[in-house]
């Protein structure tokens, strides 16, 4: 295998522009950052960095809202319990010149790289995405924790997810680069297509899929065309009553997923909107996620002991 910081035609880039080149078999990639340039990445996804770039740990994507001492502590609460509040990941930035990181995609892992500016080119909105999922970003991706609701937690199955905001320049590059498992493949779902995958399988769909649990036993039509609808405006959430509503009934889809033992639940994923989505989904998958934090290893735990009793789903 040939050196990875290798490469036949050397990159010149400028200040603020990175690239993102696949290593072999997708398992990791180098990122080249132009002088003075930084990018975001995992915590411990860092293989190896050339003399120049320093790594700053605990740094968010996204500008952070001036709080008071309570805020701060309820949103490391937060973090800390479910994997919410505000992101914290590692950035790597380089000085004076250009400089290579090389970035590994985990134990039996491998990269999808997605370019956020061409999926808005094709009018895709944001993207969502499971929190572990995330290995690296260029500075230009925002992305935020986002709270599940019952549509995102039939596939995430988790109580939050990370959101990448759709970028307001989609004429220069926005990388975002997901790890999964063995294969990751995108599936483009027009206007009115629907498409059914096996649980814990997708790690990343755009904002304009509605996702729903259904019985295996409840065949799917081959000709179904789903209605779509118009621009429809956004629910109201200023109400506490509505926002714990809205919780109860995404924390309902995501305890019926933690005791449906795998093949008695798919997830049907179906784009109801004017505009194409877009599914990333991963061929080989482990246990049941349920979440980061606190909270989520209780899901777990919960969830192995549901499937391997007699209480899921009622057998």
């Amino acid at each position: 295998m040939r050196h990875p910081f290798f490469n036949l035609t050397q990159l010149v880039l400028r200040e603020g522009e990175s690239d993102f080149a696949l290593q072999h078999q997708a398992q990791g990639l180098v990122a080249t950052l132009g002088p003075r340039t930084a990018i975001f990445a995992r915590p411990g996804a860092t293989v190896s960095r050339w003399p120049g770039a320093k790594s700053i740990a605990r740094q968010s994507p996204h500008e952070i809202p001036e709080r008071g001492w309570l805020g701060g502590e309820l949103n490391l609460l937060l973090r800390m319990l479910m994997g919410g509040g505000d992101v914290k990941v590692s950035r790597i930035v380089t000085l004076d010149k250009q400089r290579e990181v090389l970035l590994s995609a985990g134990s039996e892992c491998v990269v999808e790289k997605i370019d956020l500016a061409e999926l808005a080119r094709d009018g895709a909105p944001s993207l969502l995405f499971l929190q572990p999922s995330y290995l690296c970003s260029s500075a230009r991706v925002v992305f935020t924790s986002l709270a599940c609701d019952p549509s995102t937690a039939s596939w995430a199955r988790a109580p939050y997810v990370y959101r990448a905001a759709r970028p307001a320049d989609a004429s220069r590059p926005a990388i975002l680069c997901l790890s999964g498992h063995t294969m990751i493949w995108s599936e483009r779902l027009e206007p009115g297509d629907s498409r059914d995958f096996a649980l814990g399988n997708v790690i990343a769909a755009t904002t304009n899929l509605t996702s729903r649990l259904r019985p295996t036993s409840q065949c799917h039509p081959d000709d179904y065309k789903a209605e779509i609808f118009g621009k429809r405006p956004a629910p109201r959430t200023d109400s506490l009553l509505e926002r714990l509503r809205g919780f109860m009934r995404a924390m309902a889809t995501l305890f019926d997923s933690m005791r449906a033992r795998e093949g008695f639940f798919v997830c049907e994923m179906t784009n109801h909107s004017q505009r194409p989505a877009f599914v990333y989904v991963q061929l080989n998958r482990l246990g049941f996620y349920g979440g980061s934090g606190l909270i989520g290893l209780a899901l777990r735990l919960l969830s192995a002991f549901f499937r391997a009793s007699q209480l899921a789903f009622g057998h």
